[in-house]
């Protein structure tokens, strides 16, 4: 061990360069892992705070004609058995109604959904996103628009809007409601397609009073995928406990593309990150091969002197580990404080050219950092394990120098 620190004080600047090389991958890995554990919650919160909730309960029927979901026979049971299962800590009923909106000499499909606001308004980011006007109240006749929508039917607060609704099981309903509010939208898409009104309109435009399509619930200490078994646990009870007349869905279910995301992202994270692994394990390879080099003639002497080979192999590889472990613990301090510098400030802000880019995906232009004590510790550990891998091949050539041979080089 003093012989490996010696030698790591005698030769600074290939120590640099090496420390460098370990350190530079850890951080990197770290953000990164920041990163995708931020993209995945973003996109994690958009799915499940606009769109399916952490779990939904609707009718067994499959959907009908025209993609709309079955009307739920009996929802006051199914709410007596999702209040009787632990861990749940909101829910509410939905009725989602495919719907025509239209001002003027324009109009446009949608997705109507029929909200009690009181209860929705706890989860659902669409009030708080409300530019113009204010968002729907319990009992109004209006509804809540995003502004691609109303730019695109030339509408503005105020104005009545011609709704109708539309159900294979009950026929076409009509009826007019003044826009009241305007969202900003996650992602165009949604701001031209998604418009929320009070339960009790959307039920006389699907002309079945006290209709409703789900149950959107949320599972008690869920913020991100990570936290997915929670769901699965509460999935599986209602599953057990409900009739044959229902459907429990999860996130993944009712949003397939949020885990198809998942799946395309990862791998290029995971290319990205081992390109720069192996970058590092080249210069830690590298430098200590020099190393050897250099210190031929001075490994001979300790060979010739009756040092085992097992010994100099030893020696490089400590040298090894403990640059490796200077750079990985300081890569891990500089993550975990700019992590946490991020977190501080509420999250990086992006450039406003990857705005629209973003918006489309359903991600805010804000860049949030993730990231676990325990997988900043896996970060260090793999680099320093990818730094011992690179040094046993020096360490190798020292433990087969010939004394004699190794003697005669001259540095």
């Amino acid at each position: 061990m003093k012989q490996a620190w010696r030698h790591l004080w005698r030769s600074r600047r290939r120590s640099i360069l090496t420390l460098l090389a370990v350190f530079i991958p850890v951080l990197l890995l770290a953000l990164d892992i920041g990163m995708l554990n931020g993209e995945q919650e973003s996109l994690f919160r958009n799915t499940v705070t606009f769109e399916t909730g952490h779990l939904q309960i609707r009718s067994s029927d499959e959907t009908t004609p025209g993609g709309a979901l079955s009307f739920l026979k009996n929802p006051d049971a199914a709410l007596d058995v999702l209040d009787s299962v632990p861990g749940i800590a909101w829910r509410t009923v939905r009725l989602d109604l495919p719907a025509m909106v239209s001002h003027g000499g324009r109009s446009q499909g949608v997705l109507l959904q029929g909200v009690i606001p009181e209860e929705v308004g706890r989860v659902s980011p669409i009030g708080r996103l409300v530019s113009e006007g204010e968002y729907v109240a319990a009992g109004q006749n209006g509804v809540v628009i995003g502004g691609e929508l109303r730019d695109l039917l030339s509408t503005s607060i105020g104005d009545d809007v011609v709704l109708l609704g539309a159900h294979p099981d009950t026929g076409i309903g009509a009826s007019s409601a003044p826009v009241v509010g305007v969202y900003t939208a996650p992602e165009p898409s949604m701001g031209r397609t998604l418009v929320q009104t009070d339960l009790g309109l959307a039920q006389t435009l699907a002309r079945r009073p006290g209709a409703v399509t789900s149950i959107v619930a949320f599972v008690d200490g869920v913020t991100g995928p990570r936290d997915a078994e929670k769901v699965e646990a509460v999935v599986a009870a209602l599953r057990a406990r409900l009739p044959d007349d229902y459907r429990v869905l999860d996130y993944n279910e009712l949003a397939p593309d949020l885990v198809t995301f998942q799946d395309v992202v990862k791998p290029f994270h995971i290319l990205f990150m081992g390109v720069f692994f192996v970058l590092g394990g080249l210069v830690v390879l590298n430098t200590l091969f020099l190393a050897v080099v250099e210190r031929t003639h001075e490994l001979g002497v300790i060979l010739a002197l009756g040092s085992s080979r097992r010994r100099v192999m030893r020696m490089v590889m400590t040298e090894a580990l403990l640059l490796a472990l200077v750079g990985a613990t300081a890569g891990l301090v500089a993550a975990f404080g700019l992590v946490e510098w991020a977190q501080a400030a509420g999250g990086l802000k992006l450039p406003a050219a990857y705005d629209e880019m973003l918006r489309v995906m359903g991600m805010e232009p804000v860049m949030q950092l993730r990231v676990s004590s325990v997988e900043l510790f896996l970060s260090g550990l793999a680099m320093v394990g990818v730094a011992l891998v690179a040094a046993w091949i020096p360490a190798r050539r020292a433990a087969r120098l010939e004394p004699v041979e190794a003697m005669r080089h001259v540095d």
